[in-house]
């Protein structure tokens, strides 16, 4: 090898090593990025409490702006005979009128016309789970000094295969409307069987005396896969699941985002139970 490749060769390396070293600030530039993309909540049901459309826009990641309420879209919902319009109340909310009332294996058809666009989903309402009885007490993994309780019952998938169900509870009227405190369940393994003794919910924060509301909510599979994903994401990753920011895919047509659910809704009551100083 001659003396100038040589010395060629050593400004290569040289030049490489450089450029290797050198930091290079990553910035995904993604403060401003927003496309104000619609965000459609909208869960309905045959009880009082699931009769409203909530809309909104997506917002500018870490912006700390407070997100914009869509205030002027015009909100439809087409049911089995009758076609129900949604009146805007106030931050986007949009009130059904009352004689909105779903019905068991009615197919339901949402509509939100909003500048000049269209946005669709439907959604069908499937049978609600059999609730036999319900029971609660002090949790299993718990000290009963502290007050943490559990909710166990005897219940049973209905006979058409496929069915997804999620569970909610409330404290005193006070709903924890968050996928961290909800039960999912799918029939994949249980089509058609009682369960017994099976575990509905766990910790439980609570005081003697207060009241404990359970709400079971037939959902598609598109919601409930919906749900998975948001809580996959919430939680973050392990071995066995997908990675963090894995898509949330809705069911609302022309890209908006979002879902529209139509459920069967059963509630049951139970009371938190006096302390026994017999117990343990």
């Amino acid at each position: 090898m001659t003396l100038r490749k040589i010395l060629s060769l050593s400004t290569l390396i040289a030049i490489i090593a450089g450029t290797s070293c050198e930091r290079v600030q990553f910035d995904p530039d993604i403060d401003e990025l927003n496309e104000r993309l619609p965000v459609v909540d909208a869960v309905l049901g045959n009880h009082p409490d699931y009769k409203t459309i909530t809309l909104t826009r997506t917002a500018p990641y870490m912006d700390g702006t407070e997100v914009e309420k869509i205030e002027n879209a015009l909100v439809k919902v087409n049911g089995p005979s009758k076609s129900y319009i949604f009146d805007h109340q106030k931050d986007g909310i949009y009130q059904a009128p009352e004689n909105f009332a779903p019905v068991t294996g009615g197919t339901y058809n949402l509509s939100i016309e909003l500048e000049g666009q269209v946005y669709e989903a439907t959604s069908t309402m499937n049978p609600p789970v059999n609730i036999d009885t319900l029971l609660v007490d002090y949790d299993r993994w718990e000290d009963p000094q502290d007050h943490i309780y559990e909710v166990t019952g005897r219940v049973k998938d209905n006979e058409s295969e496929g069915e997804h169900f999620i569970f909610k509870y409330a404290v005193n009227e006070f709903l924890y409307d968050s996928t961290s405190v909800w039960s999912h369940y799918t029939d994949q393994l249980t089509n058609n069987t009682w369960l017994d003794d099976a575990i509905i919910f766990m910790n439980i924060e609570a005081q003697p005396g207060d009241t404990l509301d359970v709400f079971g909510l037939s959902i598609s599979e598109v919601y409930y896969d919906f749900i998975q994903a948001a809580e996959k994401n919430r939680i973050g990753h392990n071995p066995f699941s997908p990675p963090s920011g894995i898509p949330i895919t809705g069911n609302i047509s022309n890209g908006a985002l979002g879902i529209f659910q139509v459920s069967a809704i059963v509630q049951e009551r139970l009371f938190i139970p006096e302390e026994d100083e017999n117990r343990e």
